[in-house]
């Protein structure tokens, strides 16, 4: 009981300091960079509280650390190539204060979800063990790759108002997504447990219901009938499947 306890208010305080940045700011970048980093305390409680061996407890630390360190960087040197620095311009000044609350609290409690079974687990390298991390390697590469090309295509003037299609994205329209989603269903899979899949099912369908549409009508819009030959030709999630 003390370890919810704990945990709650670990990512109250990280939603309090979200919405003081927000409103400091007015800027979504800093509510996004804090609501990720929840993840950190919340992992390190569980893994305080729990009994299971020890060299998973620093596999799942190393996977949240990995992926944080990544998405910090993202965030603070590429922030204007994400989707979260489109948000800026599209939310009212109340969304923008509830907008750290609703991350710090999806990521402490939701995304973490995983670890209360991972870090609990005993015994030595299954199956699950080896899945979870082909999943999260994989995830990871997409993730931070396509984010990386599309970084320095952007960044080159030859390029201007141009539409990439190369590299990650000749391969899904959406791969950032599409490796964001594997490194969650790499978390689901550590935990050996059915209810560690709430994780990537709430991840997908954020990306889903939500962000993907809207990148589609903003691309369809920008870029008109390439984008539409180019939504024949390559998948929309899943390389070469969805």
């Amino acid at each position: 009981m003390m370890m919810y306890l704990y945990m709650f208010v670990a990512i109250q305080i990280m939603a309090t300091l979200g919405a003081i940045a927000a409103y400091r700011t007015q800027d979504t970048r800093w509510p996004f960079i804090i609501g990720f980093n929840t993840m950190l305390p919340v992992t390190c409680i569980i893994l305080y509280h729990a009994d299971g061996v020890a060299w998973r407890h620093l596999m799942l630390l190393g996977f949240v650390g990995i992926y944080l360190a990544r998405m910090n960087w993202v965030l603070l040197f590429w922030f204007a190539n994400t989707g979260a620095a489109k948000l800026k311009g599209q939310m009212s000044r109340k969304e923008l204060l509830g907008l750290p609350v609703i991350v710090a609290n999806t990521f402490g409690w939701l995304y973490c979800l995983p670890f209360l079974w991972t870090a609990t687990r005993t015994g030595g390298f299954d199956l699950f063990d080896g899945l979870a991390l082909g999943s999260y390697i994989i995830g990871t590469v997409f993730h931070f790759g396509a984010d990386y090309q599309k970084r320095r295509f952007k960044s080159n003037p030859a390029n201007k108002g141009q539409l990439i299609t190369s590299g990650f994205w000749g391969l899904s329209r959406h791969p950032n997504y599409f490796g964001d989603f594997l490194i969650y269903l790499g978390f689901a899979l550590s935990s050996g447990a059915i209810w560690g899949l709430a994780a990537p099912i709430a991840n997908v369908a954020q990306y889903w219901l939500d962000a993907i549409p809207k990148n589609e009508r903003q691309a369809a819009q920008k870029y008109s009938e390439r984008w539409i030959n180019y939504a024949a030709r390559v998948k929309c999630f899943i390389p070469f499947v969805l």
